[in-house]
């Protein structure tokens, strides 16, 4: 549709450079009179307060009714088409998004679809992750609803796009803006909003970290520190470093990380990671056990399992299924 008006708007002006130069050539107009007469002409005003003169002129301006007025018109309904169509649709579009936006819950919200934001919401997806994205620039929300992404063209800071949103639904909030202000700013909204909610935030200056904490943020990350220890670490132990980024980013090894709750009930409770069978009966691997504030890392056979605590697994896709049955069976847990 835009190439189409583009093409008919240059045939609308080649129209009247020709009319008017053929104005002036056949009827010697200056100028100004010969655009005046040609605009009168296509547009069909006709006021009549200039008359052509000459047969030539009359002939021309015959040529000028038929082939311009019909350049005119197309050029006019095209236009309509395009801003009347593309409101309608805009209009449309942005009410199925919102529908679709209020329908979600134990979603994360991620704020800014810059270099690092992207990259958040393509892994989102990856780990098949619900997520609805703020974004203020156009052209990236617009990218991004291309891609089939839940997008909200809007400014993060305010409280009403949070709540478009559905923040009091949220299970996650990420503020990956570029300004480390910003992203304070979004975390005392979000934290006001929805106290619950865990806060991810992205810090581009150490003097920022102790902030973000104070307005709230669970966690803060700096992608320049990232970056930084992961060149070092590519230099100091390369394969060590290809063999991770292997695990984690190849498709063809569905290789994952996953956090499992042991909840009340749970067969595992009381036992130790040697006698729960967790490592003979699915493969898995626990890397760390999580007891309120203390870390257990690298635990050993005999470390027991709590009710409450959080392991940290690592294992291939049906090794990690077959724990969570294992886990959640309550009758039988040693077959």
């Amino acid at each position: 549709m835009v190439r189409r008006v583009w093409i008919a708007f240059i045939a609308l002006v080649v129209t009247l450079i020709v009319g008017t130069a053929g104005l002036m050539v056949t009827e010697h107009l200056s100028l100004a009179r010969a655009i005046y007469l040609t605009v009168q002409t296509v547009t069909t005003v006709g006021f009549g307060d200039i008359e052509p003169q000459t047969d030539a002129g009359h002939i021309f301006l015959i040529f000028m009714m038929l082939s311009g007025v019909g350049v005119m018109l197309y050029f006019a309904g095209l236009l309509m088409a395009f801003l009347i169509e593309g409101q309608l649709a805009g209009v449309y579009w942005r009410r199925k998004m919102n529908k679709k936006i209020q329908q979600v819950q134990d979603h994360v919200i991620v704020c800014g679809a810059g270099r690092v934001g992207r990259q958040v919401v393509y892994r989102l997806r990856k780990e098949g992750a619900q997520c609805v994205v703020i974004e203020q620039k156009e052209d990236l929300a617009n990218e991004l609803i291309e891609e089939g992404f839940l997008v909200i063209n809007s400014d993060a800071t305010h409280d009403e796009t949070l709540i478009m949103a559905s923040i009091e639904k949220a299970k996650g909030l990420i503020s990956a803006l570029p300004e480390d202000a910003l992203n304070v700013f979004v975390t005392l909204t979000a934290k006001g909003l929805n106290p619950n909610i865990q806060v991810v935030a992205r810090m581009d200056h150490p003097e920022s970290e102790k902030k973000l904490l104070r307005a709230g943020a669970d966690k803060v990350i700096s992608p320049a520190t990232l970056s930084g220890w992961r060149m070092a670490m590519s230099i100091l132990k390369p394969i060590s470093v290809e063999y991770l980024e292997t695990v984690i980013h190849d498709h063809n090894i569905e290789m994952e990380m996953v956090e499992l709750k042991i909840n009340e009930g749970s067969c595992l409770v009381g036992e130790t990671l040697l006698t729960s069978g967790i490592k003979q009966q699915t493969g898995a691997m626990v890397l760390a056990i999580l007891r309120g504030n203390q870390v257990i890392s690298n635990p050993s056979a005999g470390d027991g399992i709590l009710q409450g605590d959080l392991l940290i697994v690592l294992g291939l896709r049906d090794q990690l299924h077959r724990l969570e049955k294992l886990a959640a069976n309550l009758s039988n847990c040693k077959t």
